[in-house]
């Protein structure tokens, strides 16, 4: 696939990424490679001749930050299929590619060139809802959407067959590229990000036999409350989209989304070296 537009999508809190932008749009102009940049970018380097906010004519999007920022740069790269370079400037980087150090011409030429590999990572979708706007890359969360402190009491089944029922603070959905999020700290289970599985992990339950289940990503995770709290209860998509449970929508169905993300890869990675070194990397 020919390359004739690069997408570059920057985390504003990032002050750092700007020098990085600057080089990229260098490197890429010398390759007669056009650019499209998000608008807080565009506002801030005012470079002429480039695309804003046009990511329908990139053919791949490099997304300046950390997994933050790889998350919301998914909503430019789902609708067009685009996939992603992610440049770390975060702290943990567990989806991005490179650190800015390896972006020079060298690097340059072989993106160009399509000398990768594409990992293609599941999303999730809550039915009734537009994929292309309701997706989840790590997980959906069904938590309060109140700072009430009292429980909630959720069931969910997986196909319509009842996995549990339990009190506590909420329910995780996640994939397995979620697997080491939200879903880790509340005791689920790391899962290696090539399995087709989402973890179903419930948060603080008050009962000893409510543990993290794993089931096949062809499940349909339909949740829903066992008491008359609909109204305060939502799904929070990758901690970026809410949608409310009410009477007209008593429970949330889960389920594969029918896109993938996809990032590119130029490294075999050991990712138990990863994960060791990324965690290891958080609590200090």
């Amino acid at each position: 696939m020919a390359v004739r537009c690069v997408g570059i999508h920057w985390n504003p809190s990032k002050s750092t990424g700007l020098d990085v932008a600057r080089k990229l749009i260098e490197l890429l102009d010398r390759k007669g490679v056009r650019v499209c940049l998000n608008s807080s970018l565009n506002a801030e380097l005012n470079v002429p001749g480039v695309l804003v906010e046009e990511f329908s004519e990139c053919q791949l999007l490099i997304v300046l930050g950390g997994d933050g920022t790889i998350l919301s740069g998914l909503d430019r790269a789902i609708p067009y299929d685009l996939p992603i370079l992610g440049i770390n400037l975060g702290r943990l980087g567990f989806l991005s590619e490179i650190e800015t150090e390896e972006l020079d011409e060298r690097f340059i030429d072989r993106l160009l060139a399509g000398d990768y590999t594409i990992d293609a990572r599941t999303t999730m979708t809550i039915e009734g809802q537009d994929h292309l706007k309701f997706f989840a890359l790590n997980d959906i969360v069904i938590t309060r959407a109140t700072p009430s402190v009292r429980i909630l009491s959720l069931e969910y089944e997986a196909n319509g067959t009842l996995v549990d029922c339990f009190s506590g603070d909420g329910l995780i959905v996640a994939t397995a590229t979620g697997s080491t999020a939200y879903s880790l700290s509340a005791g689920g289970p790391v899962v290696l990000p090539g399995l087709d599985c989402f973890v179903l992990t419930p948060v603080c339950p008050h009962t000893l036999n409510a543990r993290p289940v794993v089931v096949s990503a062809d499940e349909r995770i339909t949740v829903r409350v066992k008491d008359e709290t609909q109204g305060d209860v939502q799904a929070v998509l990758d901690g970026r989209r809410m949608l409310l449970m009410d009477r007209q929508r008593p429970e949330f169905t889960i389920c594969r989304s029918p896109r993938q993300a996809r990032f590119v890869r130029f490294h075999e990675k050991n990712y138990f070296g990863l994960l060791h070194s990324k965690l290891s990397e958080w609590t200090h």
